[in-house]
């Protein structure tokens, strides 16, 4: 039988829809069936810090939301780089993500031969959390705010000692930052972790440091510790009375630590996507937004892109500063 004119068309109209769904199928398929199976968040320090409580926080709400298992997997060790190198083992399909600080942008500046570019061999899906540093003295110490503790400095060079977590830590290069911008001569001592750092301080052994907020803002609001300033250019809301170092005389000055989400490079954009959507409405939860900023964090949530550019400035900027004040790992 002969087709007619009509049923040609028909045909024709036939193939084209099919043609078209056929192009849209695949992208709603990988948002539609993103994730199918548990996905593994590392968290490349111990169980139990800041990092480890927002994975956890974000987890739970994306496996009731997904119907999968979120699991986090503490992979501690190398400043970061034992858990960062679990995404190289694992295939580019947003099953695996990795959850570094700021590390992340300060070790490649740090370290001769850091095994990652972490431009080309992760993609940012979202900052979970921020968490400033507030510079702190043991409450009975003689300077009222941050020009006399600089007097006190300049006043007797080579008196006043900072602590740290660790060398290379957030904590460290905004001591470091701060003496420079001060003109003050300070001895950076490092410590393994903010308790044993904190118990110096306030025995005298240090004068100040600047220690993360979510172990300071307890001891501050308790009177265990008092706050000179804030590391951040914006003020922390959990203590607007604070102002922040930039305010004090020294305009510029922006230390920032974030805790944020990766993937391995290559995993397909409506995955990341997918991610994306998850995280940020785990974040948009009030009883999760109030767990942050009680423990010190103030929320994060921006996009694939922007995150992507947090990087790419900070890695510019901690290299040029880390050259800059002359810091190596031992």
């Amino acid at each position: 039988m002969t087709p007619t004119a009509t049923s040609l068309r028909l045909r024709r109209r036939a193939l084209l829809q099919a043609a078209a769904l056929g192009a849209v199928w695949p992208n709603a398929w990988a948002q539609g069936a993103f994730p199918n199976k548990p996905v593994r968040i590392v968290v490349p320090f111990a169980a139990g810090g800041p990092t480890d409580l927002m994975a956890r926080a974000i987890a739970k709400a994306m496996g009731q939301s997904t119907g999968q298992p979120f699991i986090v997997d503490n992979k501690p060790g190398g400043g970061g780089v034992i858990g960062l190198s679990e995404i190289g083992r694992n295939p580019a399909d947003g099953y695996t993500l990795v959850m570094p600080s700021i590390l992340a942008v300060t070790n490649p500046a740090l370290m001769p031969n850091y095994p990652f570019d972490t431009l080309k061999d992760f993609s940012p899906v979202t900052i979970v959390g921020f968490i400033p540093h507030a510079l702190v003295v043991k409450p009975d110490f003689p300077a009222a705010d941050l020009q006399a503790l600089v007097k006190m400095g300049k006043q007797s060079p080579n008196s006043l000692s900072y602590a740290s977590s660790g060398i290379g830590t957030s904590a460290h290069l905004a001591g470091a930052l701060f003496a420079q911008r001060a003109g003050i001569q300070a001895t950076h001592v490092p410590y393994r972790g903010a308790g044993p750092a904190v118990q110096d301080l306030l025995g005298g052994r240090v004068q100040f440091m600047f220690l993360d907020m979510s172990t300071a803002l307890g001891q501050i609001q308790a009177g265990k510790l008092r706050a000179l300033a804030v590391a951040p250019a914006q003020r922390f809301d959990g203590l607007p009375q604070v102002p922040t170092v930039a305010e004090q005389g020294y305009p510029g000055f922006d230390v920032h630590g974030w805790y944020g989400l990766l993937v391995k490079s290559g995993t397909p954009a409506p995955v990341v996507d997918a991610l994306y959507r998850e995280v940020k409405a785990a974040l948009a939860d009030t009883e999760l937004r109030a767990m942050f900023r009680a423990q010190g964090i103030e929320p994060g949530g921006m996009p694939p892109a922007e995150y992507g550019e947090v990087i790419r400035k900070d890695l510019v900027q901690w290299r040029k500063t880390i050259a800059e004040l002359g810091i190596k790992l031992d």
